[in-house]
């Protein structure tokens, strides 16, 4: 009998025990899948919008004035109406922005916002290698909402642009919404966040590709470069040293040389004034800045050349012998400046593609 009841004991121990063991692996389950949900959960508590963009119209692209204009759709799409960003949405590079009237509607259980947005945006062009420079135009949308609150989400499988739309001189090449952040190096006074933090913002930068499409404008603007260069070799070739002419007369049209050089020095200042009024960058020399230098060291080369020939023909030079290192310098200098203009305009084409 007392075998039995110590066989009982035992079993009973032993059910217990598992029991036991059982409990506590279920709470490890539980506490570990707590745990590893915790991230997932604080990632989907931040609520997000979906954001696209139809450009309707593009138009008074001014590289000078480091503006262009724009009149394009914007809608949200939202799980709820008062995430809604677009009716505070900051447009940041927008000059005094002119927005539609929304249009408000629910489509399976989410909220859209449709509105119309129109105005001059500020924009950094890069035209160092104008006419062959492409640009990427952008319009930010900057939501009001920290982005622990709220991100906007690029809906560029329903965005697009109007295929009709043909900006003076260029020609759209990509169209995009690319989702960035906007970091203040301020928290606005917001008790929530530690003191002297930054902030963060959810941003959609709305990019447009654009490439020159009509280059008849370099050529009015360099064609007095390359007259001038010309102009300069064919007083060279010009032949002054007759038997006929006095010295009097050979200086005379050394002078006349030298005034008609001096002359297309001030063409080409002038030519550089009006090219500053039509492209201007602020981040280094263009392509028509090296070409109109490069015009210039030519000229003044061809200065040189004419008085050290003056100079020598004074103290008794042979003419014909100047002449003829006349020629050889003019001809050597049109092809250098030739091989030089083409390889910058090389370079600089190659450097934008």
């Amino acid at each position: 009998m007392g075998t039995t009841f110590q066989t009982v004991r035992g079993l009973v121990r032993f059910a217990v025990a598992a029991v036991v063991i059982a409990v506590a692996s279920l709470c490890g389950e539980i506490a570990f899948s707590s745990d590893a949900e915790a991230p997932r959960s604080a990632v989907s508590s931040v609520a997000s919008c979906d954001i696209g963009a139809y450009l309707a119209d593009l138009y008074d692209l001014d590289p000078a004035k480091r503006v262009f204009s724009a009149r394009m759709y914007l809608w949200s799409v939202c799980p709820d109406r008062k995430l809604d960003p677009l009716p505070t949405a900051a447009f940041t590079n927008a000059s005094d922005p002119e927005k539609g009237d929304p249009v408000l509607t629910s489509e399976g259980g989410r909220f859209r916002d449709l509105m119309l947005l129109q105005g001059s945006f500020r924009q950094d062009w890069d035209v160092r290698a104008f006419p062959f420079d492409r640009q990427r135009i952008e319009v930010l949308v900057t939501a009001a909402t920290d982005d622990r609150d709220l991100r906007m989400v690029p809906d560029n499988a329903n965005s697009s642009y109007n295929t009709e739309i043909r900006p003076a001189g260029w020609r759209i090449t990509g169209f995009r919404l690319a989702p960035s952040q906007r970091v203040f190096s301020t928290n606005f006074g917001d008790a929530t966040l530690p003191r002297g933090t930054t902030s963060t913002y959810s941003r959609i930068r709305v990019q447009v590709d654009l490439a020159r499409d009509d280059p008849t404008i370099f050529w009015k603007l360099t064609g007095p470069l390359y007259l001038m260069v010309l102009v300069v070799t064919a007083t060279f070739l010009l032949p002054a040293h007759a038997d006929e002419l006095g010295m009097g007369e050979r200086l005379d049209s050394l002078q006349s040389r030298l005034a008609m050089l001096g002359g297309g020095l001030f063409v080409i200042m002038l030519n550089m004034q009006q090219v500053n009024t039509v492209i201007t960058s602020t981040v280094g020399l263009t392509l028509l800045d090296w070409l109109h230098l490069l015009t210039l060291a030519f000229v003044l080369i061809a200065v040189v050349a004419t008085v050290a020939a003056w100079r020598w023909t004074v103290r008794g030079g042979n003419p014909a012998r100047a002449e003829h290192w006349h020629r050889t310098i003019a001809l050597t200098g049109l092809i250098g400046y030739t091989a030089i203009a083409a390889a910058t305009v090389w370079g600089f084409a190659a450097q934008s593609t």
